[in-house]
């Protein structure tokens, strides 16, 4: 079954009030967006606006299936703090003073303001994880309160990722994981791929990158320890700068496994984990589903349906791996 990977924040009754003005749990559903006759969804993201790996395309692409067009009869309002936690509660804040009748809470550290500002108002969140669930919902199938979505990753994820490296570099035992302290899920995710490594009898060899500077010195870091490949886990900083990440991963030789297909499509090695894209695009389904009049806390959590392997054989020829055959059949897309 499907599983796996901080900001905190806490606001105290007062001081929700003074920023809010009292509005945001005071306002009945019904009356939002009534104006102007246009529904109002309200996206928070750590991405930036440029949207590089489309996710946030697919969710748009999602709500026109369900027939939710802006400006016909939907207004969509985004902040995007560009990788930044920081601007996360002020962003917040700004969404819910425009009074939407759902909020999407792109990523978890997003999701996880938005409940702790707007307790009253239904949250989607595309990204649900293991290590953020009881501070967003009580269960996957009983949410029981105001927040649901889909579950971002699958249990195992993490040993199949060092089972991955092991296949493409036959023998490695010093592996890279690329951390980012300040995402919400890492510590969980970190945790797991140390055991995973572990019982495979690898060593890990963790560097952290909170911002993009971060990412010189920690990929020269893992060059000089050795690492014959480096794991990329799921986190919006690295889905930022995936390019970076690439580029100075390939000036040290280094082949790189992400858990995102972005990062395969932008030069590294490989790719496996979930099509976070289309847990985008089943978000607007709740969102539709909302708008409707459900409640999320009747709404279970649903899990990914596509797990995908992705591998660039012309970054593969590039670092001179040879790709077994097996892997490339294997493979969901094989990147020439």
């Amino acid at each position: 079954m499907p599983r796996t990977g901080g900001v905190t924040v806490t606001i105290g009754r007062r001081e929700l009030l003074a920023a809010l003005g009292g509005a945001a749990a005071a306002w009945p559903r019904g009356a939002r967006g009534q104006q102007s006759g246009l529904r109002r969804v309200g996206v928070l993201t750590l991405l930036s606006s440029k949207d590089e790996d489309g996710a946030l395309a697919a969710f748009v692409d999602g709500l026109h299936s369900h027939g939710l067009i802006e400006e016909k009869n939907l207004k969509i309002d985004y902040r995007y703090s560009d990788g930044d936690v920081k601007q996360l509660i002020p962003f917040a804040q700004e969404l819910i003073a425009l009074r939407p009748d759902v909020l999407v809470g792109a990523e978890p550290s997003p999701a996880k303001v938005l409940k702790n500002l707007a307790p009253a108002l239904p949250i989607v969140c595309p990204q649900l994880t293991d290590a953020q669930l009881s501070d967003l919902v009580a269960s996957y199938a009983r949410p029981g309160g105001t927040v649901t979505g889909l579950a971002q990753s699958v249990e195992g994820l993490p040993g199949k990722l060092i089972e991955l490296v092991q296949e493409f570099v036959p023998g490695a035992v010093r592996v890279g994981f690329l951390s980012n302290p300040t995402g919400a899920s890492m510590q969980f995710f970190a945790h797991s791929t140390e055991e995973a490594a572990r019982s495979r009898g690898v060593l890990l060899l963790t560097e952290q990158a909170a911002t993009p500077d971060d990412l010189p010195p920690a990929l020269g870091s893992l060059a000089r320890q050795q690492a014959q490949a480096i794991i990329v886990p799921l986190n919006a900083l690295f889905r930022q700068e995936v390019a970076q990440i690439v580029q100075l991963a390939t000036a040290a030789r280094l082949p790189t496994i992400f858990a995102l297909r972005h990062g395969a499509e932008a030069g590294g090695l490989a790719s496996y984990g979930v099509d976070y894209k289309d847990n985008y695009r089943r978000a607007a389904g709740y969102v539709d589903k909302i708008l409707k009049g459900a409640k999320p806390a009747d709404m279970p959590v649903e899990f990914p349906t596509k797990i995908e392997l992705v591998i660039n054989v012309k970054t593969a020829r590039a670092l001179g791996i040879n790709v077994p055959l097996f892997l490339q059949q294997r493979a969901d897309e094989v990147i020439e």
